[in-house]
């Protein structure tokens, strides 16, 4: 699928979100051997063969398990016109700050559980869309999270969200499993953490300006609305815009995981009555006692946030460059979002 020169012209020109690149000939594949059953080896080694059989320069590696791994290939990864990560989401934000400083366009192949990043730009497994995008040459760019704080050593990326709750609490016990994970492990563990469900008590401050005051509930940080398919717990976050928005649900109760759990087999948004607020700095200060946070479906740092720790999240200062398939484009915006005023209310 090819996009006609006259709208090539008025869409870029019009749009600062999308840039249009020379068509990639150096690929760097990457793929998670345990995402997705194990099978990412054998989907990494098909594109492979596929993108050599149309004229590409193809190297294929196995992803890092810590973020700070990627450092030895990062010249690698700037040599190259593209990375393709064939994993999950988990994958892709261990790469964000590469590929970000690098400026190296990144596609993603859904091999995770969720893949709520792939599904995001309507990414597939076929080796025909990928070289359709390869083809057509344009990125989006967006903007990614970072997480830092007193306790934490510099700033961690994530793209999707970072939640304390009934997510967090199942990716911690899911955390301490190696090997494969499928959907039945998540079901297993969900159920666990429900039967246990706590939630924390928390003070947000969004630029500087205190919105929550020891509250307890469900608490989430969002870049992107995808969540669960189709959930979206925060319909109003999205990487083309600046800012940051925080989800808060006071008073979470056990029928409100219910109703969360009914929303994703019906494939619907969630619509709990949660207050949202924006901005580019979120301050949240965790009370009572020590509790999970999860990030992009990760437990991060494999360790709970401490009582009286303070968590800070912003907004990445530059974006990164997405090689998105061409039948996205027409769907796109052709003007930035407009932000959402601090302190808006949603749900039902």
């Amino acid at each position: 699928m090819h996009i006609s020169t006259g709208f090539e012209t008025s869409f870029f020109q019009s749009n600062p979100l999308v840039l249009k690149i020379p068509s990639p000939q150096k690929i760097l594949i990457l793929y998670n051997p345990i995402s997705s059953a194990g099978n990412t080896e054998t989907l990494a080694a098909e594109l492979a063969d596929e993108l050599s059989r149309n004229g590409k320069a193809v190297e294929v590696n196995t992803s890092e398990k810590k973020m700070k791994g990627y450092t030895r290939i990062a010249d690698k990864i700037a040599a190259n016109d593209l990375v393709v990560v064939v994993g999950g989401d988990g994958t892709i934000r261990k790469l964000l700050d590469f590929i970000g400083k690098t400026g190296t366009p990144i596609y993603a192949i859904p091999g995770g559980n969720e893949s709520l990043f792939a599904r995001s730009y309507e990414m597939s497994t076929h080796a025909t869309d990928l070289l359709q995008a390869i083809d057509a040459g344009v990125c989006l760019q967006q903007y990614y999270g970072l997480i830092g704080g007193r306790a934490i050593r510099g700033e961690k990326p994530f793209f999707h969200m970072a939640s304390m709750g009934l997510d967090s609490l199942t990716v911690k016990n899911i955390g301490k499993r190696k090997g494969p994970i499928n959907d039945s492990i998540y079901v297993w563990h969900g159920l666990k953490a429900l039967c246990a469900l706590h939630h924390p008590t928390v003070s947000v401050a969004v630029d500087e300006q205190l919105v929550i005051d020891h509250g307890s509930g469900y608490i989430i940080v969002a870049n992107n609305s995808a969540y669960a398919r189709n959930l979206q717990i925060v319909p109003s976050a999205t990487p083309s815009r600046h800012e940051l928005v925080v989800g808060f649900l006071p008073g979470a109760r056990h029928q409100h995981e219910l109703i969360k759990a009914m929303r994703i087999l019906q494939r619907k948004p969630a619509n709990l009555p949660m207050t949202y607020f924006s901005g580019k700095k979120i301050a949240c200060t965790l009370h009572d006692r020590a509790y999970p946070l999860q990030v992009d479906g990760d437990y991060f740092r494999d360790r709970d946030i401490k009582a009286d720790s303070t968590i800070e999240f912003s907004i990445s200062p530059h974006p990164i460059r997405v090689l998105v398939p061409p039948q996205l484009i027409p769907a796109i915006p052709h003007r930035t979002l407009p932000a959402a005023a601090p302190g808006h209310s949603g749900g039902d």
